[in-house]
């Protein structure tokens, strides 16, 4: 009877810690507007914006008031993923993915397949998962099945569109990318300013026929380094050898007489590196072309420092481009 007593104790004492438990992991409402729906919402306005460690909050309110909501499990997808790209070393990277990719499928299955946005977290965990570092045929595929998804779920979904354009611009599937975003123009509801900038920029690219994967990449990127518009010049736009066939050569012409080494030499002046920032630098070479060619916006400052990993602005990339047409014509009426 005593040993009845004690495991019907422990057994209140467990469903007790339990409903304890339980309590903990759900917020109670703060508010009218308190809701998973309105956080998520807003998360993903701030994703969209960049803010990652904002958006990652407001997932996690709409999670702490519901724990099974799928849709911010699908937000915290992607904000994982983001960390992760951005992570010391490949394993944390390695680890940051797999979780991401964790989250997304309990996403699927707490939508029971009638949501679409664990379907397109899916799909654009694994685009940044694979962007850059595999070809495009690798990865495509199981993005294309998993936005199919999204979109079987509600056709009209211009976000889902809108997304998956932005992958396919993301893969170099220019026309797949236009049709995308033709779409969501089409529907007309929500999405539409996005896809119209997407759409002209595209147009854009396709004007200036990049002719390289490297020239597509860099046709997609938003910001730059010092250090990539260097490479970017002498090595995609060969920009060294175009200015040397417009500038005219220059020819020592005068006989000077050979150093007689019986001859007590004065102190030779040690003359300062040009650039001291660059030892062990990816960019170092490119760094040292460019700075032989005087390219404004790309000369080393007045400390002998290049600073290679500084952000380019776009005042600052007009001169270089402005400066290097100057150079390449000879024309400084440019």
């Amino acid at each position: 009877m005593q040993l009845k007593t004690m495991t019907t104790s422990l057994l209140a004492f467990s469903l007790a810690l339990g409903l304890l438990s339980g309590c903990a992991k759900t917020r109670k409402a703060g508010g009218h507007m308190d809701t998973p729906e309105v956080h998520y919402k807003q998360g993903m306005k701030y994703w969209d914006k960049g803010e990652i460690s904002k958006a990652d909050e407001e997932f996690k309110l709409a999670r702490s008031l519901d724990p099974k909501f799928a849709p911010a499990i699908a937000g915290l997808a992607l904000t994982t993923a983001a960390n992760a790209q951005n992570a010391p070393d490949n394993k944390a990277m390695e680890k940051g993915f797999k979780e991401a990719h964790k989250l997304a499928d309990k996403a699927k299955s707490l939508g029971k397949g009638k949501l679409a946005e664990p379907f397109m977290a899916k799909a654009m965990v694994i685009t940044m998962e694979k962007e850059g570092k595999q070809p495009p045929k690798k990865w495509i595929r199981d993005v294309e099945k998993e936005y199919k998804k999204a979109i079987k779920i509600d056709s009209e979904n211009a976000e889902a569109y809108y997304r998956r354009g932005v992958c396919y611009k993301k893969a170099y599937m220019f026309s797949e990318a236009k049709q995308d975003f033709a779409k969501v123009l089409e529907i007309g509801k929500r999405w539409t300013s996005e896809a119209d900038r997407e759409f002209k920029i595209i147009n854009d690219i396709e004007r200036a026929a990049p002719g390289t994967d490297v020239g597509r990449r860099i046709a997609l990127i938003e910001k730059m380094t010092r250090a990539d518009m260097a490479a970017l010049f002498v090595s995609e736009l060969k920009i060294d050898k175009l200015i040397e066939k417009k500038r005219p050569k220059t020819y020592n012409t005068g006989f000077e007489a050979p150093e007689d080494s019986r001859e007590m030499q004065p102190d030779k002046l040690v003359k300062m590196p040009e650039i001291t920032d660059m030892d062990n630098h990816w960019a170092k070479n490119f760094v040292m072309d460019i700075v032989e060619l005087k390219i404004r916006g790309l000369e080393p400052y007045p400390d002998h420092t290049f600073h290679p990993d500084e952000m380019v602005n776009r005042g600052e990339y007009a001169m270089m481009v402005e400066d290097a047409i100057i150079a390449i014509t000879g024309d400084e009426n440019i």
